[in-house]
C-alpha cells in the first residue's frame, strides 16, 4: 500500500503545484501596479497551495487557541519543513528561511516570487539586512513567522531561542505572538521522529517521498492566547521559549 500511495499522491502534488505555479506567475504584474495587493494574492495562492498539499498528502492540522490577525510577528519550535506548512495552512504567513533554500531548482524561484525571506545563517552581518525586510513586510500587512531555534531540532526538547531576529519587534514595540507546533503519525504507521522530523542528513525528497508512503499525519498547532512584549530582545527570547515549551510534547 505504501507504494500505492506514493503513486497516487505524487503526481497529484506535482500537478497541483504546477497549476499554483501558473497562477502565481499570472497575477505577478500586479507587483508593478501595487505591492500591497500583489502580497495579499500572493497570501491566497500560498495558502491554498498549502492546504491543497495538506489534502493530498494526508495532513490533517488541529489548530487550539487564537490564530493572530494580520499583521503579526510569531515565533515557533521548528521541527521539518511541515512546520511551515501547518502556520501557513491557519494564518497565510511567509518566513525567514534558510539561504540554501533559495537556490533550490523550482522551490527556490517560486519562494522569491511569494516573498519568503532568506538569511545566511552563518553571517551575523546577515540579520541587519533581514530585520529590514521584516520590517517591510510587516508594514506591507504580511504575518512573519520566525523559527528563533535557527534550525531544525531532533524534537525531543526545544533549543533555547536566539534572539536577533526578535529585534524588529522590540525596536518598533511590536507584541510578538507564539505557536507551539507537535505532530503524531497514526496506528500503524512510522512514527513522527522518523517521518516528519527532519535533522538527519537525507534531502528533501528523500524524505517527502517517505512522508507520501504513510496513511497520514496529525499536526496539531497552539497559538498562545495573548502576545509577548519587551524592549529587551535578551531577555523576551527565554520568554517566548518559555511560554512555546508549555504546550510542547517531545517526539518518541
Amino acid at each position: 500500500m505504501q507504494i500505492v500511495r506514493l503513486a497516487l499522491r505524487l503526481p497529484l502534488l506535482l500537478a497541483m503545484s504546477g497549476v499554483m505555479c501558473g497562477l502565481r506567475l499570472a497575477v505577478w504584474p500586479m507587483v508593478l501596479f501595487s505591492e500591497r495587493l500583489d502580497r495579499r494574492l500572493r497570501r491566497a495562492l500560498l495558502q491554498t497551495w498549502n492546504r491543497l498539499f495538506a489534502f493530498i498528502a494526508g495532513i490533517r492540522v488541529e489548530c487550539r487557541g487564537p490564530r493572530p490577525a494580520l499583521p503579526f510577528f510569531l515565533v515557533a519550535n521548528h521541527l521539518s519543513y511541515l512546520d511551515m506548512l501547518v502556520l501557513c495552512h491557519q494564518t497565510g504567513c511567509i518566513f525567514v528561511s534558510r539561504e540554501d533554500v533559495e537556490h533550490w531548482p523550482v522551490i527556490g524561484f517560486m519562494s522569491r516570487s511569494l516573498y519568503i525571506i532568506f538569511i545566511d545563517r552563518a553571517s551575523r552581518r546577515d540579520t541587519k539586512r533581514v530585520n529590514g525586510l521584516i520590517s517591510h513586510a510587516l508594514e506591507m500587512g504580511d504575518g512573519i513567522v520566525i523559527f528563533p531555534e535557527s534550525h531544525i531540532t531532533r524534537g525531543i526538547d526545544i533549543d533555547p531561542f536566539k534572539s536577533s531576529l526578535i529585534e524588529p519587534a522590540c525596536a518598533a514595540g511590536i507584541p510578538v505572538w507564539y505557536a507551539t507546533l507537535n505532530y503524531r503519525t497514526l496506528p500503524g504507521d512510522a512514527p513522527a521522529s522518523e517521518v516528519v522530523a527532519w535533522w538527519r542528513p537525507e534531502s528533501f525528497f528523500y524524505h517527502l517521498q517517505r512522508l507520501l508512503r504513510q496513511r497520514g499525519v496529525v499536526a496539531t498547532v497552539y497559538f498562545g492566547e495573548t502576545p509577548l512584549q519587551g524592549a529587551d530582545r535578551k531577555e523576551l527570547a527565554p520568554r517566548l521559549r518559555e511560554a512555546v515549551l508549555r504546550n510542547f510534547t517531545p517526539l518518541v
